[in-house]
């Protein structure tokens, strides 16, 4: 105890008590990355539309409806291949804000996550999904953690697709690409940045969105 504290100099209980800091640390970061992959996992079957206008009344029936209409209205075909039955639709809950009058976003749950995936492919292929011919959006709904570590793709998917590697983000935030007629994937953007450390015209072509984006982020460990 004491004794024992008292024989090791300042600087030991220093280095030590350094150390337990960064265990720590650690250990939050790992129960923060566990706690997300598991909302992530919760909500995996889920679809958020963002921008559709809110009515007097509004209850889950219609709401339903309103889904049904968006399917109609842009996705025929998949209506006509398949009933496309919600487990459960609701707004999000309400955070009142005077300055925003945006309505809240609906969240679509449904059965299988097979739905959800054809949905979401449909909405990538039509350039502009609509609401009675007023744009909305369609995604994926994800914790804030992962739709900002799918944000943090962005300029290095942008660069790949230009050229052709035919990117793509899978669940959760994974970045994948087509490299010598292998798809790869990576995780996030160390790992990324160690395979391409011998592969010089990949390096060449990513090492300032990578740089960046590098300088911009703030990494504690």
């Amino acid at each position: 105890g004491s004794y024992y504290q008292r024989l090791l100099g300042p600087c030991q209980r220093q280095k030590q008590t350094k150390q337990q800091d960064k265990n720590r640390e650690k250990r939050i970061k790992r129960n923060e990355q566990s706690l997300q992959a598991i909302w992530d996992y919760v909500k995996r079957p889920n679809i958020r539309l963002i921008g559709v206008p809110e009515c007097d009344g509004e209850n889950e029936f219609k709401l339903e409806n309103t889904l049904q209409d968006i399917i109609q209205e842009n996705f025929a075909n998949l209506a006509k291949q398949d009933t496309i039955q919600p487990q459960a639709i609701q707004r999000t809950p309400q955070r009142y804000s005077s300055r925003r009058p945006t309505p809240r976003h609906i969240i679509v749950r449904f059965t299988k996550i097979e739905t959800k995936e054809k949905i979401l492919r449909a909405a990538r292929e039509k350039d502009q999904v609509t609401h009675k011919g007023k744009p909305i959006r369609l995604t994926a709904d994800l914790s804030t953690e992962t739709l900002q570590a799918r944000r943090e793709w962005g300029p290095i998917f942008n660069i790949l697709n230009q050229q052709n590697f035919q990117p793509r983000i899978s669940y959760p935030a994974n970045l994948s690409f087509t490299f010598e007629g292998k798809i790869k994937s990576f995780r996030n953007k160390q790992v990324l940045r160690d395979f391409i450390t011998t592969r010089p015209a990949l390096q060449e072509l990513l090492k300032e969105a990578l740089y960046t984006e590098r300088n911009n982020q703030y990494d504690p460990f």
